[in-house]
């Protein structure tokens, strides 16, 4: 299966196909999958909220990551990143950050809900299809929606050439959610924003199965095709 792994996006600012091969990470994530096995956790146990017992639970696993890099001095530089957060944690020590800022997230979630939780408690009180039953939908469905182009004009990718593009720039039909919180994302914007060389990278899955059947624990993935493929292409130009 690892012969199969695809890192890899087409850049149409420069008219390349980009790839990274997965070989090297892989052998970086073993040793991380061994981590797991023995200590159960992601960092040196002295947070139980990082304990990977809670992949298990209905909440089911998650993706994890690894990018070998070189810096400006040729040293051998390892990165390693978790999809979205972990167990609610925005940013564990050791670990890539996010690509947006906590406090700034948040602070557009909680003026959104103002918004958004009376019509919420309203609507069902309401005579379901009447005309203020509809409007009363369609404006939290309009809120909604404005919540989340505010929370995704909050990402911000930067490429090898020091290049920075928001994700709408790649997305014509609609950003699909989650986009930016994956692994490779988060640990391509990191190396470019720390002068540090990609050489190697690769995606695996830990925890309780996905409930399609689609990602099992230990196995590696390539990058996702919805999210993740149109934006590699330009994270990974310069390299």
């Amino acid at each position: 299966m690892n012969n199969s792994l695809s890192y890899s996006g087409y850049c149409n600012a420069c008219k390349k196909e980009h790839s990274l091969p997965p070989q090297k990470a892989i052998e970086i994530c073993d040793q991380l999958i061994k981590k797991f096995k023995i200590q159960q956790c992601i960092d040196d146990g002295k947070d139980p909220r990082l304990s990977t017992q809670h992949l298990y639970t209905e909440i089911g696993g998650k993706m994890f990551g690894v990018l070998i890099c070189e810096d400006t001095s040729g040293n051998e530089i390892i990165l390693k990143a978790f999809s979205s957060t972990y167990n609610g944690i925005w940013n564990v020590e050791g670990w890539v950050p996010h690509l947006v800022n906590e406090a700034d997230f948040m602070k557009i979630v909680k003026a959104g809900d103002t918004e958004i939780h009376p019509l919420t408690a309203l609507i069902p009180t309401l005579e379901k299809k009447s005309e203020e039953w509809l409007l009363k939908t369609n404006a939290r469905k309009l809120i909604s929606q404005k919540i989340l182009i505010r929370l995704q004009g909050l990402y911000t990718l930067t490429n090898f050439k020091k290049e920075n593009k928001q994700l709408s720039h790649f997305f014509a039909k609609g950003i699909p959610n989650g986009t930016g919180d994956c692994c490779a994302p988060k640990l391509l914007n990191y190396a470019a924003a720390n002068n540090l060389k990609p050489i190697s990278i690769a995606e695996f899955y830990w925890g309780k199965a996905s409930p399609s059947g689609d990602k099992v624990e230990g196995q590696f993935y390539s990058s996702c095709t919805d999210k993740c493929q149109p934006i590699l292409g330009f994270m990974m130009c310069g390299i």
